[in-house]
């Protein structure tokens, strides 16, 4: 399953991911924005841990760079003043795929997370689709897509546009005025129980999880040890 994922730091961005939202408010700032993004982060992110781990409690791969941590623009009132994440997850068992055993642990870990969750159906033999969708909550929008002739499942989610600006905390989640050659290469390439929420990425003491070809090291660095975000308290 450990394979070679394509990685870019902003890389919904750069597909031009833009949301639309209405907000009224004034937007953090400073120390208050970085607060409000890890506060923000950590929720949405949590619930989507407990999704994919009830679907699967074993390593996820991290799919095209959308780990999660990473600030993308997007616009309220027609403005860019927002921010939002793309995260998301891929699961490509040894074994064949139960649809109905995935569908029953993806909705229940939704709603006992206070997500209102549906299913979607499309398609037919190879070419069947399944897709447990949670709105609402701490995560916005995530899907669970099920690919039973692929033998893959995969987690996504988007939360809504949050007031503030983008590339302002972008610099403060990467320790600098600019994300740092290399600053994609320091997200984890895989997700498994032993997950714990980062919102701060460094140049300095940060550890490496890609080569520079963009294959995953392994085995993946196992510190728990990461800098902490200077960024008030």
């Amino acid at each position: 399953m450990r394979g070679k994922w394509q990685r870019g730091l902003m890389a919904a961005a750069a597909v031009g991911l833009v949301m639309t939202m209405t907000s009224c408010g004034s937007a953090p700032e400073g120390d208050a924005l970085y607060r409000d993004g890890e506060k923000n982060y950590v929720a949405y992110a949590t619930v989507m841990h407990s999704v994919i781990m009830a679907v699967h409690e074993g390593d996820w791969a991290v799919d095209q760079g959308s780990f999660g941590a990473s600030p993308i623009p997007c616009r309220i009132n027609g403005e860019v003043t927002g921010y939002t994440f793309s995260w998301a997850r891929v699961l490509e068992p040894d074994e064949e795929i139960d649809v109905d055993a995935v569908v029953a642990a993806a909705t229940a870990a939704f709603e006992d997370a206070g997500v209102e969750a549906s299913t979607a159906r499309f398609g037919e033999g190879d070419r069947q689709e399944v897709n447990v969708i949670g709105t609402g909550g701490d995560i916005g929008r995530g899907v669970v897509t099920i690919r039973p002739g692929r033998n893959q499942i995969r987690a996504s989610a988007t939360p809504g546009c949050i007031p503030g600006d983008a590339a302002d905390l972008s610099d403060m989640v990467f320790g600098g005025e600019l994300a740092y050659d290399g600053a994609s290469l320091r997200f984890p390439a895989f997700e498994g129980p032993d997950w714990q929420p980062r919102f701060y990425f460094p140049e300095d003491g940060s550890p490496v999880y890609y080569n520079e070809d963009g294959t995953p090291i392994e085995p993946q660095p196992t510190t728990t040890d990461f800098p902490e975000a200077p960024y008030g308290g």
